[in-house]
């Protein structure tokens, strides 16, 4: 429940399963598991296949899912959202989406995937196409009877439960950053007006979740930064190999991400976590960044 939280330190006490752990006790805690008389066993055989889904990245990894997906959890109950924004299925669906929002991530940039062509790309016509297969791939797993959690629920619940999720996950494709932020700008309310504003406040909660280890202890994000770098190095080699112009702050030979930090706080993450705080003064002690 606490704004500074040590993901890291969470995958050695559980060894290596920080996403599951933290993912089936945040449902059961808040009485999900009960309430729509989910399975306990296939709960956490679903949490564990989605984290033996995500690939060993360096920093797009199952630790990076848990990670938001516990500033996701105090964002919402700081903020409230839970209040007015979120029934049991709508908050269910909100921690599913973090856990899930980078599901079988590759390790590369959805621009790097056009680029090269990448099977990924051409399936989904060049858009969003790392935010599509994160949905497409976490829902089929829920395909499979022995891992759907989900069984329990109404048509209509399954519904509504897949509409939030692929909403928000698709939302944390950055190429649609600055429309989203500049369209919840408009009409930021304590209440939501309509299921669209509903939507889109949760869209900057997962946003903001998704950034949040920029509020983390200066060693724990310099621990989260360092292994972005790395990946985003690991893609600059790839390039180089392919011989396509090499992504800005992916070349190993020259500055990297780590001495970019300021642009991308004041430009993105600030104006972020501002917008979220204004609309929703819970939040407030995101603005710590």
């Amino acid at each position: 429940d606490s704004w500074e939280f040590d993901t890291w330190a969470l995958q050695e006490a559980t060894q290596g399963h920080a996403l599951s752990v933290l993912g089936f006790y945040l449902m059961q805690r808040a009485g999900l598991v009960s309430r729509f008389k989910l399975s306990a066993p296939q709960l956490a055989r679903l949490l564990r296949a989605i984290e033996s889904g995500y690939v060993d990245n360096p920093y797009h990894s199952a630790i990076h899912a848990a990670d938001v997906l516990q500033t996701m959890h105090v964002i919402i109950h700081a903020a409230q959202l839970h209040v007015h924004y979120l029934d049991a299925l709508g908050l269910l669906a909100s921690y599913y989406a973090a856990i899930v929002h980078d599901f079988a991530h590759p390790g590369l940039t959805g621009d790097f995937l056009i680029a090269s062509s990448d099977p990924l790309a051409i399936r989904y016509n060049d858009r969003s196409p790392l935010e599509n297969h994160h949905c497409a791939a976490s829902f089929g797993l829920l395909r499979r009877r022995e891992l759907d959690a989900l069984a329990p629920l109404s048509q209509s619940e399954r519904n509504a439960f897949r509409k939030q999720v692929i909403e928000l996950v698709l939302a944390t494709d950055m190429k649609q950053h600055f429309s989203i932020l500049s369209h919840f700008n408009t009409y930021p309310a304590p209440r939501p007006v309509d299921d669209t504003e509903r939507l889109l406040s949760l869209q900057l909660a997962l946003k903001c979740a998704d950034v949040g280890h920029l509020g983390e202890s200066l060693e724990v994000h310099k621990k989260w930064l360092s292994n972005l770098e790395e990946e985003f190095f690991r893609q600059g080699d790839k390039e180089r190999e392919l011989g396509i112009p090499i992504s800005p702050l992916f070349d190993r030979s020259k500055q990297g991400v780590s001495k970019s930090q300021v642009g991308f706080y004041d430009f993105v993450a600030l104006p972020l976590v501002h917008a979220l705080s204004s609309a929703f003064p819970g939040s407030k002690p995101l603005m710590r960044w």
